[in-house]
């Protein structure tokens, strides 16, 4: 298949987001551990929770055809895409 303009502008867009989600998830973590004390509990906790994120995105992502049927799902607005963060709403679609 020839690839238009269009697929590589979206594969390079895909590539993009996903280094962002790894710089992300990074950034968080470089912050608690700043902020916090290796071997405290919520360190500990919020560690595991980034790394549970990063493998579930990466789970999400090698899943054909679950993230083809998430994809719709997320088309037709039957995914919840607001996450509340200490009551303000992360939103930006």
């Amino acid at each position: 298949m020839i690839e238009t303009k269009y697929m590589k502008d979206a594969k390079a867009k895909a590539f993009k987001n996903f280094e962002n989600i790894k710089a992300s998830i990074k950034g968080l973590y470089e912050i608690l551990h700043i902020n916090l004390n290796d071997n405290d509990f919520y360190s500990e906790a919020a560690s595991e929770n980034l790394s549970g994120l990063y493998h579930n995105i990466l789970e999400l992502l090698i899943n054909d055809y679950g993230l083809q049927q998430f994809v719709k799902k997320l088309r037709t607005s039957e995914v919840d895409l607001n996450i509340v963060l200490n009551e303000a709403i992360a939103e930006q679609f």
